[in-house]
């Protein structure tokens, strides 16, 4: 199975989750065997400046991605990935890595994603000013800071299992 991430960055199981599937820097595709991850490749998105609507989940599909994970998502894109047989997980943020242990171990889910309805969070305009440009980078900044206590949370609540 192929499960393609939306990314802040380009460092793999460490990326952070992007907000928007269409506007991400970069994707991470993660191939797994079971609950084995067999390779990680972790690209720029190329339709990232412009694109139509259905381009990128015909991108996708020629990747070979059977789910994609993202933190938001319109549902006109959620029904084009859903015409290509290709699963939309919406609403999920933190570290791609625990985002994908979290739904290899179905704590989270297209079908939850669907009954939660999509968020779009990131809105591109042209013209943007210097302010708009620091809050984006605050933002990212903080979602890093969320991946982080995240993983923390994660790990203590594995302590406290055993």
């Amino acid at each position: 199975m192929k499960i393609c991430f939306t990314a802040d960055q380009r460092e793999g199981l460490e990326s952070i989750l992007s907000y928007h599937f269409g506007h991400c820097p970069y994707y991470i595709i993660v191939e797994v065997e079971g609950n084995r991850v067999k390779d990680v490749k972790s690209m720029p998105n190329p339709l990232v400046d412009e694109h139509n609507p259905g381009e990128l989940p015909a991108f996708m599909r020629e990747q070979g991605v059977d789910t994609i994970i993202t933190g938001g998502m319109g549902p006109r894109a959620q029904q084009y990935f859903e015409d290509y047989g290709i699963r939309a997980v919406t609403g999920a943020y933190g570290r791609v890595r625990d985002v994908l242990e979290e739904f290899l171990h179905r704590r989270i889910s297209a079908e939850e994603s669907r009954l939660a309805g999509s968020r779009e969070v990131a809105v591109r305009e042209t013209g943007e000013s210097d302010e708009v440009e620091r809050l984006k980078k605050e933002n990212v900044d903080l979602r890093r800071q969320l991946a982080d206590l995240k993983s923390r949370l994660t790990k203590i609540e594995e302590k406290l299992e055993k």
